[in-house]
């Protein structure tokens, strides 16, 4: 598996893609769950859409999941210059430079949308970042860590704790990176709004930009069409998002990610059960679905 890894990771941009766009044409063709899941977040997050359009958004985010995940490997493993090349703009970049020329640490925010990997492996050659991760078994693991640590990141385990272990990273003057568009466990969450839908949301980014006082920066990778590159976008974060209130900060988290996701939405994860809980007395979103 090892070897097979690495192999992948040696094949053109342009093959990757096209491996990507065939195992999600084979996804929707078979109609899969995620094919159904998909639909039904966006017939809910995007009500003001036709289903014609609804559903080639569908298809198309479903290419770009597994796009991510086979090209990933040349991300981790491919010729240096060629993964720092890819990288064809750095958008808004200068809203990340603002937040750590403040000295206090930066949150950086991004999504399972596009390229995120592919462009923020290579940012790590600039600005210093570390990502807390929880190690796994066997070759990939290994392989992650050699990819995602490459152009000079740093990744710790989470041994001591993820909002103990932010903080003192914070503190350092690092960048910590975190992906909160999920459905965290019981008591880490609580319901805001994204697309217009309650979404249990994890309050841990709400409290540590409350307690460390560091800046908040969004973050992206667009794909661009025809294996010709990525554009990293970086957006400033919304008011509101390191107040008091815990639910009025999260709130705020996800319109900073609701912008992320409108910007490009045929790339983003639709196939992911983001909904799956909702608040008491409220029907399943999923159900029949």
């Amino acid at each position: 598996m090892r070897i097979l890894l690495i192999l992948l990771g040696q094949l053109p941009l342009s093959v990757l893609q096209a491996l990507g766009a065939f195992a999600g044409w084979l996804s929707w063709v078979s109609g899969s769950s995620r094919r159904r899941v998909a639909l039904r977040n966006l017939e809910r997050c995007m009500p003001e859409l036709d289903a014609a359009e609804r559903e080639r958004i569908a298809r198309a985010s479903l290419r770009h999941e597994f796009t991510t995940y086979i090209e990933t490997m040349r991300v981790w493993l491919g010729p240096a210059q060629a993964i720092k090349d890819a990288v064809k703009e750095w958008r808004g970049i200068e809203v990340l430079e603002a937040a750590f020329a403040q000295n206090k640490g930066v949150i950086l925010l991004t999504l399972h949308q596009g390229a995120f990997e592919a462009v923020a492996i290579p940012m790590s050659a600039r600005f210093p970042f570390c990502g807390l991760y929880k190690p796994q078994r066997g070759a990939l693991n290994a392989l992650s860590i050699r990819g995602r640590t490459r152009f000079g990141g740093h990744l710790r385990a989470t041994e001591a704790g993820v909002r103990q272990q932010s903080l003192e990273l914070l503190g350092d003057g690092m960048g910590v990176y975190f992906m909160p568009d999920h459905d965290p466990p019981p008591g880490r969450g609580v319901f805001a709004p994204f697309m217009g839908v309650p979404a249990h949301t994890p309050t841990l980014v709400a409290k540590l930009a409350r307690e460390s006082g560091s800046p908040v920066v969004f973050m992206f990778g667009e794909r661009l069409a025809h294996a010709a590159g990525f554009i990293a976008h970086f957006i400033a974060a919304p008011d509101g998002i390191a107040d008091a209130d815990v639910e009025t900060a999260t709130a705020a988290m996800n319109r900073g990610l609701e912008q992320c996701l409108r910007t490009c939405p045929e790339q983003y994860w639709w196939g992911y059960k983001r909904f799956r809980r909702q608040p008491p007395g409220v029907a399943p979103f999923y159900a029949g679905a």
